[in-house]
């Protein structure tokens, strides 16, 4: 393999170890940058300017990558979003080259393309407004309303009555010129409904009241007959409600925190560790645990989203000069007494 080129000096040591780490794992696959161009979805142009560290590699980018390597994906992605925080762009050359054209596979405007747009746009214009026009009546409809008079309901000719009945407005107000009903011709436009539907109403409204009132009561027993079963049960309970599904770093996904103290220690139902090493990279649900009680007492890391970067590498280190112990950035026993108190 070729020695790889100097990275730009503008580069923060986060996206440097990001740079270093998939140009060790390109190097491992054996594979040219046309060859990775062919195995994943992205051009030779593309690989280059990501490894030369000209720009950040997307994180789709860096799973292909790690896979085709055989890499641990979630390992690779909280270095990349470690990297996107502190990635800043190349400087401007004092020399600035002509602009290059597209990149291999990416489609090229189409100039064609607003008249298209627009034309489509008339044409959609042109059918909803067939659409919406009205159908021609039948012959013998003009016939059958003719000398009829309309009644005063947006233009529908009350057929089969002299004028509107005031019953059924009142038994179906929503009817109107907009229902969406059909008109029976010969018929009133609306039915009244029956007075015994009414009836049934009130009857299910009351039972379901009396329902509540039943199960008020019923818990009211239960809470005096068992007197001190269902408090402690209940917070044991909860604070047992921590995350058992395995962890999976996802980038920009944050996570929330159940702040609650049980027999005298913080937690934040997200781990019950007292113990756990945690140090740049880590990525688990101890670490959003860290993350939330940290948050909690104040020492800002801007979002739980369970990577152990610099921002909580530096909340941990706060906590630790704040508490007397070896401030070295590192979760142990000691941090963890010191921030479950």
């Amino acid at each position: 393999m070729p020695p790889w080129k100097t990275l730009p000096e503008h580069l923060d040591p986060q996206a440097r170890r990001l740079v270093d780490r998939m140009r060790r794992l390109k190097d491992a696959t054996g594979l040219s940058f046309t060859a990775l161009a062919t195995r994943t979805s992205y051009s030779r142009s593309s690989w280059e300017r990501y490894l030369n560290g000209r720009k950040l590699p997307p994180a789709e980018a860096v799973t292909e990558l790690a896979v085709l390597s055989g890499a641990d994906p979630d390992r690779m992605l909280a270095l990349h979003t470690l990297a996107a925080q502190t990635w800043t762009a190349q400087p401007p050359a004092k020399d600035a080259a002509p602009a290059a054209g597209p990149e291999p596979g990416t489609d090229s405007a189409d100039p064609a393309a607003p008249a298209n747009s627009t034309n489509s746009a008339a044409e959609r214009d042109e059918a909803r407004g067939a659409a919406e026009e009205p159908a021609p009546r039948p012959a013998g409809a003009a016939s059958r309303t003719a000398g009829v008079p309309e009644a005063d309901t947006g233009g529908v000719a009350a057929l089969g009555s002299d004028a509107p009945d005031p019953a059924a407005e009142q038994a179906d107000p929503a009817a109107g010129p907009d229902s969406g009903r059909p008109v029976v011709i010969g018929a009133p436009a609306t039915a009244a409904k029956p007075a015994r539907s009414r009836s049934a109403r009130r009857t299910l409204l009351a039972a379901g009241a009396a329902l509540v009132v039943v199960a008020g009561v019923l818990a009211v027993v239960l809470t005096l007959i068992l007197p001190g079963r269902g408090t402690a049960g209940t917070s044991e309970e909860e604070h047992r409600r921590v995350a058992v599904e395995e962890f999976a770093f996802e980038p920009g996904r944050t996570y929330a925190c159940d702040i609650h103290r049980f027999e005298g220690r913080l937690y934040a139902g997200r781990s019950e560790t007292t113990e756990a090493l945690l140090q740049q990279i880590t990525t688990s649900w101890d670490v959003v645990e860290a993350q939330c009680l940290l948050e909690h007492r104040g020492y800002r890391i801007g979002g739980v989203d369970g990577a152990y970067g610099a921002a909580t590498e530096r909340a941990v280190k706060r906590l630790q000069d704040k508490e007397g112990l070896v401030v070295d950035g590192i979760m142990g026993p000691h941090t963890w007494e010191a921030l479950r108190r």
